[in-house]
């Protein structure tokens, strides 16, 4: 989820998605980084051993939703998006003046609506494997590649739309348990004090904006979540030690440079020297086989290790 939501705040810097460009302005490249808040949802449904599991829950709404709505907005998608109620009391008091007729036609509506959606499912599935296969082609068609990623989107999408309905049951569930929560005795009250010490801060959603207005504003429809603008984010990414602070950068930089470029002057000098002497031994140079007769005679006489061996026995 780490790198999830870091890479979710750098498609924000680099302004990669805009609302005034269209699908086919996209890059292939970029189309995966639509998946980013379906890949954060998912993982937060898969979050154990948390005592809010209602807000987990609220939280991969936010992530779903958003995601649903990128992709309507740039055309992928015609799905019909659930709505988010945090109050629940008008959905209850709807339900209870439905009529029994009028309840059979939406389970009708809904067990139909499921089939579709669940044949659609397998449909883009079926598509997926095929595209798949033709991706581990090294020559593949930029046509396929994209193909396969707007596939990919839209089975995720179909996907999504299910789990929203699962979601917004368990929520109803949850908030249902913490309406018939019974009150504490002594000792579990003790107990619940020891755990809400120990409890993690909640997980706040990452969404993909861009800049400061948007930090305020926030026009994907949810103004209390926190972003970060770009300078924020660089500053506290350097704070936690994951990115180099520029000063120091550029002097180790600096350092390495003239490492290297000392390396590479020894290494041909060394290199020149070699094949010097190889030419001389070709030419037979006076002098070259002067000192090497020489060198020979001076080993001759002063055998290794023949230096000073005063205080020796």
């Amino acid at each position: 989820m780490r790198m999830f939501e870091d890479a979710t705040k750098l498609v924000s810097i680099v302004n990669m998605f805009s609302d005034n460009e269209t699908f086919e302005e996209v890059a292939t490249e970029n189309i995966k980084y639509f998946l980013l808040p379906a890949l954060l949802g998912k993982l937060t449904t898969k979050i154990c051993g948390n005592d809010d599991r209602l807000h987990l829950v609220k939280v991969t709404e936010i992530y779903f939703v958003d995601f649903l709505k990128r992709l309507k907005r740039y055309g992928l998608t015609d799905v019909k998006i659930p709505k988010i109620d945090d109050n629940n009391e008008a959905g209850d008091n709807q339900n209870k003046l439905k009529t029994e007729s009028s309840m059979l036609e939406d389970m009708v509506t809904r067990r139909n609506t499921k089939l579709q959606r669940y044949k659609e499912e397998k449909d883009l599935e079926s598509h997926l494997n095929t595209l798949k296969k033709n991706l581990d082609n090294p020559n593949v068609d930029d046509e396929i590649k994209r193909e396969y990623f707007v596939t990919l989107l839209k089975l995720y999408a179909v996907q999504i739309v299910e789990e929203l309905n699962f979601l917004e049951t368990e929520k109803t569930i949850l908030e249902k348990m913490k309406e018939m929560g019974s009150t504490p005795t002594m000792a579990s009250k003790s107990h619940m004090t020891q755990k809400r010490k120990l409890s993690t801060p909640k997980l706040q959603p990452i969404i993909i904006t861009r800049d400061e207005a948007q930090k305020k504003v926030f026009g994907v429809g949810y103004p209390s979540l926190p972003v970060l603008t770009v300078e924020e984010f660089y500053e506290q990414r350097v704070k936690d030690g994951d990115w180099p602070d520029p000063s120091q950068r550029n002097g180790a930089n600096s350092r390495c440079l003239q490492e290297m470029m000392n390396e590479g002057t020894s290494a041909n000098n060394e290199e020149n020297e070699a094949i010097l002497k190889e030419d001389m031994e070709e030419k037979d140079d006076s002098e070259h086989l002067a000192q090497a007769r020489a060198m020979d005679e001076y080993k001759d006489m002063y055998r290794r290790g023949w230096g000073n061996r005063a205080n020796r026995s």
